[in-house]
């Protein structure tokens, strides 16, 4: 079965590949759908839901990658800029601050173009990413050209949800993006080829790998308040016997406080003081005076 896949895969992309990269085979892919088409079928599509609350969202551990088709099957909703299939999802709840890396990949000259929109626990817009924040990467080995980004969220009441869609303005464009013969000549050393990099357009239909993952490292943090789940009434159970005194009420803000920190330090280490800041300030309205001037001291040391 291995043989006869690589009978299948193009002498030149062998090649390349063992130029000096180490990407594993990869499965073969389906079918690109023509952009032409991928358009039409939009367009003759129904829209599946009367509000962004009514999407069909399915839920997200803290740490998986999936592979999201965007074809003719997929939900179609219109989201103000423009009818576009979509996937949506509900950001892990407790799990602290997370990474989340989108890659679209460039095939047969085009590409789905998408843009990331986060949403509040009301279901209100309150992040929009298009795709001009994504980078184009170049081909390496078996992973072809692709448009690709990562940024951080702090799930919560303040984002509660992630979309990803194409929008029309989206879909207008185009992106140019370094051939694979041009590739395989740069990493041999060779002459590369003459004539302009080719553009991929932007189609209604692709493919998008999502990836997400904790940005806590496993230090067992407790949820930011507001973010975990109603406590049920219970019956007070009466005082136990010897029981030990229960924790002064500064002694449980140090503890709170000390969790800030620790997801402010991941946060710094992933490279994203937008998020640093941003729990920095919940910190401080949560009730732990200082917070903003520890993160000052920690950028200003990470200073050149």
């Amino acid at each position: 079965m291995l043989s006869s896949y690589r009978l299948a895969v193009p002498l030149s992309t062998l090649l390349f590949a063992l130029a000096g990269c180490s990407t594993p085979l990869m499965a073969p892919q389906a079918p690109t759908i023509p952009a032409q088409q991928g358009q039409q079928a939009l367009a003759g599509a129904p829209d599946c839901c009367a509000s962004l609350a009514s999407l069909p969202y399915q839920p997200l551990t803290a740490r998986e990658t999936l592979t999201l088709d965007f074809t003719p099957q997929t939900p179609v909703h219109d989201f103000g800029d423009g009818k576009s299939f979509f996937q949506a999802f509900e950001l892990p709840r407790h799990a602290g601050p997370v990474a989340l890396s989108v890659t679209s990949p460039i095939r047969d000259g085009q590409v789905f173009a998408p843009t990331i929109m986060v949403l509040d626990a009301a279901f209100q817009p309150v992040r929009k990413l298009s795709s001009d924040s994504l980078e184009v990467r170049r081909p390496t080995g078996f992973s072809s050209a692709r448009l690709d980004g990562r940024f951080s969220l702090m799930p919560g009441p303040d984002a509660q949800y992630v979309v990803i869609y194409s929008s029309e303005q989206d879909r207008r464009g185009s992106t140019s993006y370094e051939s694979e013969a041009k590739a395989y000549a740069r990493v041999r050393g060779l002459a590369e080829p003459a004539g302009p990099d080719p553009r991929a357009e932007h189609a209604a239909t692709g493919q998008v790998i999502l990836e997400i993952a904790s940005l806590s490292g496993g230090t067992g943090m407790t949820p930011l308040p507001g973010t975990g789940a109603v406590p049920t009434r219970q019956a007070a159970a009466p005082p136990a016997q010897n029981a030990a005194p229960a924790p002064t009420p500064a002694a449980a803000n140090d503890t709170a406080d000390f969790d800030y920190r620790r997801m402010i330090d991941a946060a710094l280490k992933a490279g994203d003081v937008e998020l640093a800041l941003e729990l920095a300030e919940r910190a401080e309205r949560s009730g732990h005076p200082g917070t903003r001037a520890w993160l000052a001291e920690r950028l200003q040391a990470r200073m050149p």
